[in-house]
């Protein structure tokens, strides 16, 4: 009983830095990923999972208002994030877009970004170099990051004249020394960060693990559900205790401006609404998909509805079923747990089970079937083959189409 109460916790660990006015008063604070609390660098290998990781750690465990107050949060988004349609559950008021160097500047990246600003967001471009092509960004941008470190002084000085023009705060990071500080000082920049105001502050806490699984068929319900219940959802929330404790987490927290008591699933589902529920299922999803996980996802998508388009093709009544059976067949490959004892902890019938294990049934037959076709191996039946074939492309479709809306 003490090792499952173990399990359901991990740690969760980002850092945060200064970002100082003149005055050396603090205005805001840029959140870093960290991998553990011993890291000292970022150590990035996925970063719209290291950007999803340090947002869901402010929102579900250690607290915006813990991290930075009423003061600004700088945080990292990436390419992929900036162009997501489903958006970020952020508030808009303190948090600041940092757009990476590397976002590429085009643009569907420019649409993109006049759509967060036209939201509320304020941006700031990160590791900037001056480019005359770049100034309708720049246009759109509340601050501009120099790093004086990779500039030098002569190039710093340049960069600053030529931005000049432009209604923007200039952030100089990676002061490191007074020299660097009063020579930024002599130029007008605004805002400073670096070492030599303070090194990276790791923020560590507790957190409540979230199945996988959970997340998935929740996404799956508020993506493919033209008409949702809110029934539905609260038995797919229910199902999953990490899951209910960062929702609540997150209704508890200033910014959702909630002073109500919140005694129920139900009513948390409905406080938080469809689509602010999908931004969180996302965040959360995403957090937890690095490296090779999100390669495993993918399969697990295609299996799930590769299984759900086949029983459509024949006809098969719950077509639901078929979508949930398949994504737990392979839920051992996500616990490392043998496929029996990890089905046997979940409330579900006996004879779902018997069909995903033993392949018993309509079910069974239909996991078997999409496993070997997705294996390449021999398909017997004629028509199996045909049917097989027809709904793998479209399970691929759709599984490319989720993952781009995730």
């Amino acid at each position: 009983m003490a090792e499952n109460l173990l399990s359901a916790h991990s740690n969760v660990t980002l850092a945060r830095q200064p970002i100082v006015d003149s005055r050396l008063a603090v205005m805001g604070y840029e959140l870093l990923y960290r991998k553990n609390t011993v890291a000292a660098q970022a150590d990035v290998i996925d970063e719209v999972a290291a950007t999803a990781q340090v947002i869901a750690a402010s929102l579900f465990e250690l607290g915006m208002e813990t991290l930075v107050g009423t003061n600004k949060a700088f945080i990292n988004f990436p390419r992929a994030y900036l162009l997501s349609p489903s958006g970020m559950p952020i508030n808009k008021e303190n948090i600041v877009i940092e757009v990476l160097e590397n976002s590429g500047f085009d643009a569907v990246l420019l649409s993109s970004l006049r759509r967060w600003v036209k939201a509320g967001c304020s941006i700031a471009l990160d590791d900037f170099i001056f480019d005359s092509k770049l100034t309708p960004f720049i246009e759109l941008a509340d601050y501009i990051k120099l790093d004086i470190l990779a500039l030098g002084h002569d190039e710093l000085h340049k960069e600053v004249e030529a931005l000049r023009g432009f209604d923007v705060k200039i952030i100089a990071e990676k002061v490191e020394t007074w020299e660097d500080y009063q020579f930024c000082r002599l130029l007008g920049i605004e805002y400073f960060q670096g070492y030599f105001f303070e090194k990276p502050e790791l923020m560590s806490s507790k957190a409540t693990k979230v199945n996988s699984t959970t997340l998935l068929q929740l996404m799956s319900s508020l993506l493919n559900t033209s008409v949702l219940s809110i029934d539905e959802l609260e038995q797919i929330v229910s199902q999953d205790a990490g899951l209910v404790h960062k929702l609540l987490r997150y209704l508890n927290s200033p910014i959702t401006g909630l002073v109500a008591s919140v005694d129920s699933v139900r009513l948390a589902i409905m406080l938080i609404g469809v689509e602010k529920l999908k931004s969180l299922t996302n965040l959360l999803l995403m957090s937890e998909m690095v490296g090779d996980r999100h390669v495993l996802l993918e399969q697990i998508m295609i299996r799930a509805k590769h299984a759900e388009l086949f029983a459509q093709s024949r006809g098969y009544n719950n077509q639901d079923k078929y979508f949930l059976a398949g994504m737990l067949s392979m839920i051992d490959v996500c616990t490392g747990m043998k496929l029996d004892e990890v089905l046997g902890e979940l409330p579900l019938p006996s004879e779902f089970i018997n069909a995903i294990v033993h392949r018993s049934g309509r079910v069974g037959n239909t996991l078997d079937l999409v496993e070997l076709y997705g294996n390449g191996h021999t398909i017997k039946n004629s028509q199996d083959l045909v049917d097989l074939k027809k709904t793998y492309l479209d399970a691929i479709r759709w599984a490319d189409e989720f993952l781009l809306a995730v």
